[in-house]
């Protein structure tokens, strides 16, 4: 698929860092936005006449009707949706400090922003894509689902996330079962930061000779490295792969790991 002209509905294009790179790239290539998030994130970074915003709650499926009302009238048509909303937590799921287990609630809004916000988004924009003309060799659309590391690989206090960005993985798996007869095509790109994983080895097996204020310094170096390869190197790698998945028919039904240390 051509990315020049076709449409594309990126959720959590303002809110998110990959979300924003992806809008970004789009753009740069010609492509058309609709751009998902929330009313209160700031949009001063957008400044094409091909970008729109809608805000919308992904758990309300009358914002949802809404967006794809909007969407039909104004372009008569969808050939993308990528889904780029993120949230995470660091509680643990029984504290034992304050006897206090995780709160349900908590759990249950990461699922819902992970997992059931773009499976809303899914269900109904599928009308839209399966109203295209096929092209030859690349259908009808493609819905790229944006997963972490932690499905595979998870870290302390993560039970929530890994258990969504998991299912994210595994849903994309199944609807690419369910529309390959209509040729929209579904894949999953695994982001995630190499850097994490040595800064977290290093703030756990740290030599015993460090002092404590050594040994705050070398974690806190490893920090500040992976909050400015985070802003960076991740999200670019990120928008630069959905260009290729789009662009690329033959990239259907696959999950794609995007967690190796940047650079390499």
């Amino acid at each position: 698929m051509q990315i020049k002209n076709s449409v594309f509905l990126v959720v959590g294009g303002a809110s998110d860092l990959y979300g924003r790179a992806t809008v970004e790239k789009l753009l740069k290539e010609g492509g058309r936005v609709i751009i998902c998030d929330l009313p209160t994130k700031d949009l001063h970074i957008y400044g094409d006449d091909k970008a729109i915003f809608l805000p919308i709650n992904v758990s309300s499926d009358v914002d949802i009707k809404t967006l794809v009302s909007v969407v039909d009238e104004k372009y008569g048509r969808l050939d993308g949706v990528v889904n780029c909303t993120d949230q995470s937590s660091s509680t643990p799921v029984y504290d034992f400090k304050e006897k206090e287990p995780q709160k349900l609630q908590e759990f249950a809004d990461i699922l819902y922003e992970n997992i059931l916000g773009p499976f809303n988004i899914i269900r109904f924009t599928i009308p839209l894509l399966a109203r295209n003309v096929p092209k030859k060799g690349s259908g009808r659309g493609i819905i790229i689902n944006m997963s972490n590391a932690a499905a595979f690989e998870s870290s302390d206090k993560s039970c929530a996330y890994a258990a969504s960005k998991a299912a994210v993985v595994r849903m994309t798996e199944a609807l690419n079962f369910e529309l390959q007869g209509i040729q929209v095509r579904c894949v999953s790109i695994v982001t995630g930061n190499g850097i994490f994983e040595y800064r977290e080895l290093c703030k756990v097996k740290l030599p015993d000779a460090l002092n404590g204020s050594e040994a705050n310094s070398v974690s806190s170096f490893f920090d500040n490295i992976n909050g400015s390869l985070e802003e960076t190197e991740g999200p670019r790698k990120f928008a630069e792969l959905v260009k290729t998945v789009v662009e690329t028919s033959t990239m259907n039904a696959s999950m794609i790991r995007l967690d190796s240390v940047p650079g390499t």
